[in-house]
């Protein structure tokens, strides 16, 4: 595998073939199945493959197969690992009795190549790849809350939902909040960060609700994914905004 594919771990996703299993047909299960290979279309054998809401995980074999029987009909998310390369992550839909074969591959070049190629078909479909906000939601180790959320609440600002979320505590006096996360001694503020930069708490005052994607919400270091655990976040947690003008799907 090239030196320049470390840089990121991209995917051409292939659908091999979505008919119905003669193993699960009978059941009324589902199989998602495939492989992961280079850029040059060898086998990666020991990728770590995960589906993040059932957290049901294998590795791959010798040839780069992994496999996973027995499923519920439903969407899944799938995503590959392999060392030294960012994970990809992708939402793949069954219907009872169907078999999807997909097809993980790293790019030399660090690119996303989202596609999905279905037998039969002329066009190929888009994939959707996951965004950090939604793999980081299918870990769950924070409190998250969704455009959907946001949407039915309606607050003036953010601040009105995240201050209410359970373990949060806050002192509101006139127009200014402090926030603590977590009962440390020191009493620290929470690291703040908007699409993936840190910045500063007054943020969640001045960014309308209606320009919010998501938001995650950190109480300490042992919840806080690693590239936002900075100094700060490990005294006081971590809140991070995805604005809508932000909005990424990226590994």
């Amino acid at each position: 595998m090239s030196h320049r594919s470390v840089a990121a771990f991209s995917a051409l996703v292939s659908l091999v073939f979505s008919v119905p299993d003669s193993a699960t047909g009978q059941s009324k299960t589902a199989v998602i199945s495939g492989r992961v290979v280079s850029a040059d279309g060898d086998p990666v054998a020991g990728a770590r493959v995960q589906l993040l809401n059932i957290r049901k995980a294998q590795a791959t074999d010798s040839v780069g197969r992994f496999r996973f029987p027995d499923l519920k009909p439903g969407s899944y998310r799938v995503e590959a690992n392999l060392i030294g390369m960012s994970p990809l992550s992708a939402l793949v839909t069954v219907n009872a009795g169907e078999l999807k074969d997909i097809e993980f591959r790293t790019d030399s070049l660090g690119q996303l190549l989202p596609t999905i190629f279905v037998e039969g078909e002329p066009e190929p479909q888009v994939l959707r790849i996951l965004s950090t906000f939604e793999r980081r939601m299918a870990h769950g180790h924070g409190r998250y809350i969704t455009r959907d959320a946001i949407e039915q609440r309606n607050p003036v600002k953010i601040m009105d939902m995240i201050r209410f979320l359970p373990g949060v505590r806050s002192d509101c006096r006139g127009f200014v909040c402090q926030l603590r996360l977590n009962h440390d001694t020191r009493g620290c503020s929470p690291a703040i960060f908007v699409d993936d930069q840190q910045t500063h708490i007054t943020v969640l005052d001045n960014t309308p609700p209606s320009a919010i994607e998501g938001v995650e919400v950190y109480r300490g270091p042992s919840e806080t994914p690693p590239e936002l655990n900075n100094e700060t976040a490990r005294c006081g947690g971590a809140i991070a905004i995805w604005t809508r003008r932000g909005k990424r799907h990226d590994p």
